[in-house]
């Protein structure tokens, strides 16, 4: 039995300090090296206002491809750029997008770097996961743009450019692999393999909204519960 305990033990992700020397190698490689790259200047929002960031938290966490959780992070992700900074020090440093990270929490939120298809082309970005299943998965790709700056006019001042956000796009997975764009009722069935006509009459019944995260979250969980 105890035996099996310690087994079981050394299954479990590896917690452990950004500064704990027993991390990945090549988390400690990029941890040791990021004061030599460039990093995000604090001032470059002086002269917008608004902000291209979802929200800073001092309570984040790397999970490593090779298992190792690396907590006690300081990490905001600037929507606008689609980039996760890290704190070191005083200043903020761009998180390569990089295989090695690919899963990031700020708080009790979990963001995803994955391949997504929102056209003909593939690319890959950031996402927050909402549903995260074997079968069907939801993420939300979150939308922050720059309003350009208007000169002064009569009777009206200047006003500079600023940071907007606009809702979230919604992605769902059915292979874990790439995420698809899904605008309406009609994109969600026509890449769905199977339970056509009961997710029709779903969505009829529960009123699903697509531009609601919580209404297409009942639709994803119903599906996963066929």
């Amino acid at each position: 039995m105890k035996t099996s305990l310690i087994f079981l033990v050394l299954l479990l992700p590896f917690a452990i300090d950004a500064q704990d020397y027993l991390a990945s190698p090549e988390f400690n490689k990029f941890w040791r090296d990021v004061e030599q790259s460039h990093f995000i200047e604090g001032k470059e929002e002086a002269n917008y206002s608004g902000t291209p960031y979802l929200f800073e938290s001092n309570f984040s966490s790397i999970l490593l491809q090779d298992g190792h959780i690396i907590d006690s992070l300081t990490i905001r992700y600037n929507v606008y750029n689609d980039r996760m900074e890290i704190k070191k020090g005083e200043n903020f440093y761009a998180i390569p997008k990089e295989k090695l990270f690919p899963h990031i929490v700020l708080e009790d939120r979990h963001f995803y770097l994955k391949i997504f298809k929102e056209t003909s082309k593939r690319q890959i970005g950031y996402f927050e996961s909402i549903v995260n299943d074997s079968l069907c998965s939801l993420y939300l790709r979150h939308n922050v743009f720059l309003q350009e700056a208007s000169e002064p006019k009569p009777f009206q001042d200047a006003k500079p450019a600023t940071f907007k956000s606009k809702p979230a796009d919604l992605f769902i997975t059915f292979d874990a692999e790439v995420l698809l764009l899904i605008k309406n009722k009609n994109d969600f069935l026509d890449i769905t393999p199977d339970h056509q006509k009961e997710l029709a009459a779903f969505i009829k019944t529960n009123k699903i909204k697509f531009k609601k995260p919580e209404s297409v979250k009942l639709l994803v969980e119903y599906y996963n519960a066929l």
